[in-house]
């Protein structure tokens, strides 16, 4: 079939079945326009990175290296969620805080604890000691907080991708390459 021969190359494949048709409904005179570049392309290729801002240099550089950009968000989520406990636990303790918790409350889950913590060989937690309180709410701080933890990890992803990931990634492809 000799169609792309016929076929202008600047036309989409859309185009040209359009074309097509108006000729075999000998509809010669109608000109056709060519579809632009950017309208068959995504918004991100057609443009060098250095052009693009905002979030759209983020996602394109996420497409190029998404590997990086994961690994990365998936360490600041763990950090930001392991570091703030011992940081709020150790404001709690020093401060001398005091959760309102039922005292009775508190007696019962502390004897139960220290059955378990004698059991694993360590030393008992004293009566009326507000240690595991302290610690169980330091854990929901940190669980409440959730939303902000994302919107930080998410914000420092690019920078902890780019400066941290990526120099670690390069050094392991070179000592690998060596062998």
């Amino acid at each position: 079939m000799l169609s792309h021969i016929l076929r202008p190359p600047f036309y989409s494949t859309t185009s040209f079945l359009t074309f097509k048709y108006f000729k075999q409904k000998n509809l010669t005179s109608v000109k056709l326009k060519p579809i632009s570049h950017t309208i068959l392309h995504s918004p991100f290729s057609s443009y060098p990175e250095q052009q693009l801002k905002g979030w759209r240099k983020h996602a394109s550089q996420f497409r190029s290296k998404p590997a990086s950009y994961i690994i990365s968000f998936a360490a600041l989520h763990e950090l930001t969620a392991i570091v703030p406990i011992p940081i709020i636990y150790i404001f709690l303790s020093t401060t001398g805080i005091e959760i309102p918790f039922p005292q009775q409350v508190l007696d019962e889950g502390n004897k139960f604890i220290n059955r378990v913590v004698v059991y694993y060989g360590y030393s008992p937690f004293e009566n009326g000691s507000r240690k595991l309180l302290n610690l169980a709410t330091s854990y929901a701080i940190v669980k409440a907080l959730m939303p902000v933890r994302i919107a930080a990890c998410v914000m420092m992803t690019p920078w902890t991708a780019e400066k941290v990931i990526g120099p670690i990634t390069s050094l392991f492809k070179r000592i690998v390459g060596r062998k």
